[in-house]
């Protein structure tokens, strides 16, 4: 039995195709809760089990499921049971995105997720994860080898481990790390202003560079939005990034961050740039 309550905030965390996210609340050999988060237009693959029986419950928006020769829709507060042997497929074909919680037992093997990819691999020749979680005292060893890297000290301002211990001590920060399967860190992000509606700053977002070229500091700048919109009345992001870090603009940019005027207020790196991400215009 667990010792503590758990929660998507606090469970391990994947994505699959990209855009869709699941955070492992239980995920034992003889049974695994699961919680989902499918974008408009975003489906599973179509597959079956050969052993695990399936329960999908909506939480939240308007599933279809596909069940053998039917489709079936399954509107919010409602679920829909999945034998085994049975092949099926998760869709999302509604406006709104849709959050469902699926129990599985025995616990399903394999990735029943979106279109199969081959498995990357570190320079160790390990698995690579994707997953964020909170930030612990612990991994602050190594969110400092990082920033301190030749490759990235030079864009940054502030930092040292006293600097991350009080970001973790600061109710109006959050610190975010993603690891690998093993639970090393490969990256870390930081939001700051969070106690204030408006606008909230991605205060730092750093890739290991044994991380990069995996799709890493996508994963991690997704996740940070989605924490910094979450809040009641926050519809921008903001951030500074170093005019000649090309590498670190054309992330911001694929995402939609525009260089504007910086607001009075913002502080900003002796060469930053003042970029924004708005919520209205996505």
């Amino acid at each position: 039995m667990a010792a503590e309550p758990i929660s998507p905030e606090t469970a391990r965390r994947a994505t699959w195709d990209d855009e869709c996210t699941a955070y492992y609340l239980l995920d034992r050999s003889d049974l695994s809760v699961v919680q989902e988060l499918l974008p408009p237009g975003a489906r599973s693959r179509a597959h079956a089990h050969d052993r695990s029986r399936q329960f999908f419950y909506v939480l939240r928006g308007d599933a279809t499921m596909m069940l053998g020769p039917r489709t079936v829709s399954i509107p919010a507060g409602s679920g829909l049971e999945v034998p085994p042997r049975v092949r099926h497929q998760l869709r999302n074909d509604g406006d709104e995105d849709l959050e469902v919680m699926v129990v599985s037992t025995p616990r399903v093997s394999g990735s029943p997720h979106g279109r199969p990819r081959p498995q990357r691999r570190d320079t160790r020749n390990l698995v690579v994860g994707s997953y964020v979680r909170r930030t612990r005292a612990g991994d602050l060893d190594t969110v400092v080898r990082i920033e301190e890297g030749s490759d990235t000290s030079r864009w940054l301002g502030q930092g040292g481990r006293g600097w991350h211990e009080e970001v973790l001590g600061d109710p109006d920060m959050e610190h975010w790390v993603l690891v690998d399967r093993l639970d090393r860190v490969l990256a870390f992000g930081i939001l700051a202003g969070l106690q204030e509606p408006g606008a909230v700053e991605l205060r730092r977002m750093v890739v290991a560079s044994e991380g990069r070229g995996q799709g890493l500091g996508r994963l991690l700048l997704r996740h940070l939005l989605e924490q910094a919109l979450a809040r009641p009345q926050v519809s921008t992001v903001w951030l500074d990034v170093g005019a000649d870090n090309l590498r670190a603009r054309s992330l911001y940019r694929s995402f939609g961050f525009e260089e504007r005027p910086a607001p009075p207020g913002a502080v900003l790196l002796d060469n930053g740039l003042y970029l924004e991400w708005s919520a209205r215009r996505h």
